[in-house]
């Protein structure tokens, strides 16, 4: 095998300024490197070209970088240059999930909210034809602002030369692992990490529960079912990421990603050790602190405020909308009931969980003139010129009531502007109703937001933007923002639409935390 023919200082197309080698594995290099075309610091893997891998392994990353969705690391570039093989990766500030379990293990809820996200993830590549087949806790990412990120999408399984005749059971029983290690900061997979080994009781390895008293038996199950631990299952073996996505869903809504970001800030990098393994590592100020192929993360200066900060903030933001509607007399209801859908014995200012009236419901004003909180039977994402989905699961949680857990864009690594209309969520309102106002509490410094509505015959709610009235925008919306409507609107359906995202980290992201319908 020729060795590497690129060192510290080369370039490879021109562009890409070799800094400092991370680590050298079977072969396969990693390196410090910056994009000098558009001044920005990038994971390069060389390999020699005449390693049987090499080409495997270019064809694995053009693969991988077609995966559009924003969770898993992007493949910036791939080429042959010379005697040498190299693929271009994004760096993402925070902490590979070895790190952040090195502190202990995650809260039942926050495990399951992680597993989620890579469930969901995989489930996407998988549709697409791609597997990973090496899940373990260098290969996610808990990035500083809270995302989820999974690293060496069909790459990682040439690095290690790993093939299997079921993929999709394979990152299923991956994913089991992963709910394993988060539950209880032990790893019961046969690969070596930085983490513990699991017990072994009885010669099979011991369930969340013995070795974590506390954790929930629906967690406990399914992460046998996804283990298919023998003698110990509750259900059939799940069999897909998809499978072991709907089991863990189940359990609960998941942890905000704010909680995770906190996870990750609070890290100990420094003192994780290093294991074996392909080139793959962690930044921590110049420091690398674990391997994790291609799972490059390093914390880049981010100007927000500190986690107390920001919810100091977010508390006088809902300070400020409460005290606005201190003349509704019933807009606490609205606010505390999390699903806000109608039923029979509903009134115009119902919650979430109340039967639909029988007659039809009556809007009042108050003595004062101030608007009433409308019912809001369906939230749903609405992304017409993406993948389609924006997130779906979490849409639930700009109407639960509760001003710390949001619904979130996805993550945009350029302006939103620039790629496409916008996104937003859709309240379904159950028949036409005056909509006079709108209140947002949002995620981020700075968003672009216009409140659309639907035509008041409309059957169903409108499938492009353009089919949808603007009654009301903001160009500047901060973390708590008002929109009044010149005029009352009758719809039976409200667009809350992004038209541009806050910068979060160099990629741009929105949120909505709570938003209530005035009519």
């Amino acid at each position: 095998m020729t060795s590497q023919a690129v060192g510290p200082g080369g370039r490879l197309a021109g562009r890409y300024r070799l800094d400092d080698l991370l680590e050298e594995t079977a072969g396969v290099r990693a390196w410090k490197a910056v994009d000098e075309v558009l001044q920005r610091p990038v994971l390069v893997q060389t390999i020699p070209g005449d390693d049987p891998r090499s080409t495997a392994l270019a064809r694995s990353a053009r693969a991988a970088s077609v995966v559009t969705d924003t969770r898993f690391l992007r493949v910036l570039d791939v080429a042959e240059e010379g005697s040498t093989t190299y693929v271009v990766r994004e760096w993402v500030p925070g902490h590979n999930l070895a790190i952040v379990l090195a502190s202990g293990p995650l809260p039942p809820d926050q495990a399951a909210a992680l597993t989620r996200e890579v469930a969901d993830a995989l489930s996407v590549a998988h549709r697409q034809g791609l597997a990973h087949l090496c899940l373990d806790p260098a290969a996610v990412v808990v990035a500083h602002d809270g995302a989820v990120k999974v690293a060496g999408l069909a790459t990682e399984a040439v690095v290690r030369g790993r093939t299997v005749e079921d993929p999709a059971r394979e990152d299923a029983l991956g994913l089991g692992r992963l709910l394993y290690a988060a539950l209880t900061g032990r790893w019961p997979g046969p690969v070596a990490t930085t983490l513990p080994a699991a017990p072994v009781v009885d010669g099979r390895v011991a369930s969340p529960r013995q070795v974590r008293p506390g954790i929930p038996r629906a967690l406990d199950e399914t992460v046998d079912r996804a283990l298919a631990t023998p003698g110990r299952q509750h259900g059939r073996t799940l069999g897909s990421p998809a499978e072991v996505l709907a089991a863990v869903t189940t359990v609960g809504e998941a942890a905000r990603r704010g909680t995770l970001r906190a996870l990750a800030d609070d890290a100990a990098p420094s003192e994780a050790p290093r294991q074996p393994g392909p080139p793959a590592l962690i930044q921590d100020d110049g420091r690398t602190s674990v391997r994790a192929a291609a799972r490059v993360v390093e914390p880049l200066p981010v100007e927000h405020s500190a986690p107390g900060d920001r919810r100091a903030i977010r508390a006088l933001a809902v300070v400020a909308a409460l005290l606005f509607l201190v003349g509704a007399t019933l807009l606490g209801l609205q606010l505390l009931v999390g699903d806000l859908r109608g039923g029979e014995d509903e009134v115009a200012t119902g919650g979430a969980d109340t039967p639909s009236a029988t007659e039809e419901p009556v809007q009042e004003e108050s003595p004062a003139g101030d608007p009433q909180p409308l019912p809001v039977n369906v939230v749903t994402d609405f992304d017409p010129a993406g993948n389609g989905e924006e997130n779906p699961d979490s849409a639930g949680l700009a109407l639960d009531g509760d001003p710390e857990t949001a619904w979130f864009t996805q993550t945009y690594y350029d302006p939103l502007e620039v790629q496409k209309p916008g996104v937003g969520l859709v309240l379904d309102l159950g028949e036409p109703r005056p909509v006079r106002r709108v209140q947002l509490l949002l995620e981020g410094e700075t968003s672009g937001v216009e409140i659309r509505v639907a035509p008041e015959d409309a059957e169903v709610p409108p499938e492009q933007p353009d089919g949808w009235a603007v009654v009301a925008r903001e160009e500047e919306a901060g973390a708590s923002v008002e929109l009044t409507l010149d005029e009352p609107a009758a719809t039976g359906w409200v667009l809350v639409w992004f038209t541009r995202l806050p910068a979060v980290g160099g990629d741009f992201r929105g949120g909505i935390a709570e938003v209530v319908v005035l009519g």
